[in-house]
C-alpha cells in the first residue's frame, strides 16, 4: 500500500503545474538561425571592379591628317614624294601648272610695279604741294591710282595664298624661275600618292597626296546605356595588348537611333598619343564607393520587382534592399550594401521552405 502511494505521488509531480507550488514554464523559443543549406560569403569591396565595358576606337586627329589637292585646276609636272616619305610642314610635294596661279602671279607683279610708280609720284607731289607748286586735283588723282594699285595687288596676293604660294615668289613664277608647288600642311609621313606626271586635277578630285601625322588622340566608346561617370575610372584595353588610362571628356546627350547606343569620349593621359584607328574596349571601374559591393549573382533575389540580398548579423538573417548596377553573370555589383557583410550565396536557398524550417529552431 505504501509503495502504491509513492508511485501516485511521483506521477503527480510529472503533471504540468504540479510540484514545488510553481507553474511549469514552456520551452524557450530558439532565436532564428541562418540557413545551413547555402554558403555564406562576405561582400567584397567594389574598388577597381569592372562596371561596364564597350567597344572603342581612336578617332583621327584633325591636326594629324592632311589631304593635299590643288585649289584650282592643275596639271601635274612632277611628283616629289612617295608613300613612306617623311615630310615637314611646308615641304614640297608636287610641282604643278595652274593657270589661275600664273595669272594671279602676273597680276601681282603688275600691281606691284604700279604701286611703286604711283608711290614715287605721290611723294613728289606731296613735296611740291608744300611749296604751292601743284594742284590739289593732281595729288588726289595720284592717291586714287595708288589705292587702286594696292587693291589689285591685294586681290592677286589672296589668290596666290589660296594656292599656298608666297606673293614674294610672283616675279619668279612669271619669269619661269620657280614652279608652282603643292606643299605639306603638317609634319608627318606620306601615306598615299595618287598622281602621275601629266594628270589633270580639279579641286573636287581625289587628293593628290595624303599625309598622316601626330595629333591629340581622342577615344570614342559606344555604350549600350548611358550612365553617370562619377566615382569611376576608365581605361582602354587596346587590340595591341596595351592598356591606356583615360580621362572622361563628354558623352552624347541622346541615343544613336542607328544602334541604340550612347557615345562617350575620352582623352589619354597627358603626353600619350594613340595611333589613329587603334581599336579595343573601354572598361569602366568603380573607385571607393562606401555602400557599393560585389556579391554572387545568385545572392540577389527579386520580390515585388525590387532586389534584395539576405545578410547574416549576430546569428540572425534579414533581407536588405539593394540596387543592382552591374552584373558579369557570376557576380553582381550592388549599391546599398557595405563590404564585409555576410550574405547568403544563394538567396533562394536562404529564403526557401527548407530554410524556413531551420530558422524556426527546435520545438
Amino acid at each position: 500500500m505504501k509503495s502504491h502511494l509513492a508511485r501516485v505521488a511521483a506521477a503527480l509531480l510529472l503533471l504540468p503545474g504540479v510540484g514545488c507550488g510553481k507553474k511549469a514554464q514552456a520551452p524557450e523559443e530558439m532565436p532564428p538561425t541562418p540557413s545551413t543549406r547555402t554558403p555564406w560569403v562576405k561582400a567584397r569591396s567594389s574598388e577597381g571592379v569592372p562596371l561596364v565595358e564597350a567597344p572603342a576606337q581612336v578617332l583621327p586627329s584633325p591636326e594629324g591628317l592632311a589631304a593635299v589637292a590643288p585649289p584650282y585646276r592643275a596639271r601635274i609636272l612632277r611628283v616629289l614624294v612617295r608613300p613612306g616619305s617623311r615630310v615637314r610642314r611646308g615641304d614640297r610635294l608636287v610641282e604643278v601648272v595652274m593657270p589661275e596661279v600664273s595669272t594671279a602671279a602676273g597680276a601681282y607683279a603688275a600691281a606691284s610695279t604700279r604701286v611703286d610708280a604711283y608711290g614715287r609720284r605721290k611723294a613728289q607731289l606731296d613735296a611740291l604741294k608744300g611749296e604751292g607748286l601743284v594742284r590739289l586735283t593732281d595729288v588726289l588723282e595720284a592717291e586714287t591710282k595708288l589705292a587702286e594699285a594696292h587693291a589689285d595687288q591685294q586681290s592677286a596676293a589672296a589668290a596666290l595664298r589660296t594656292a599656298q604660294v608666297d606673293p614674294a615668289e610672283a616675279q619668279d613664277i612669271v619669269a619661269g624661275k620657280v614652279p608652282v608647288v603643292l606643299r605639306s600642311p603638317i609634319d608627318g609621313v606620306v601615306t598615299a600618292v595618287n598622281a602621275a606626271v601629266g594628270d589633270t586635277r580639279d579641286p573636287s578630285s581625289e587628293p593628290v597626296v595624303r599625309v598622316a601625322g601626330e595629333g591629340d588622340s581622342r577615344v570614342e566608346a559606344r555604350f549600350a546605356r548611358s550612365f553617370e561617370p562619377h566615382n569611376a575610372a576608365f581605361a582602354m584595353h587596346a587590340s595591341n595588348g596595351a592598356t591606356y588610362p583615360l580621362r572622361f571628356v563628354a558623352r552624347a546627350p541622346v541615343m544613336d537611333a542607328r544602334d541604340g547606343t550612347f557615345s562617350f569620349w575620352f582623352l589619354p593621359e597627358a603626353g600619350v598619343r594613340l595611333p589613329s584607328g587603334l581599336t579595343g574596349r573601354v572598361v569602366v571601374t568603380l573607385q571607393g564607393i562606401p555602400d557599393a559591393s560585389v556579391v554572387p549573382a545568385r545572392a540577389v533575389a527579386l520580390a515585388d520587382g525590387k532586389a534584395h540580398v539576405v545578410v547574416r548579423r549576430e546569428g540572425r538573417s534579414e533581407k536588405v534592399p539593394v540596387a543592382v548596377i552591374g552584373s558579369s553573370g557570376a557576380e553582381a555589383l550592388v549599391m546599398g550594401l557595405e563590404p564585409g557583410v555576410e550574405v547568403a550565396a544563394d538567396a533562394a536557398l536562404a529564403e526557401g521552405p527548407a530554410a524556413d524550417g531551420e530558422k524556426d529552431g527546435p520545438k
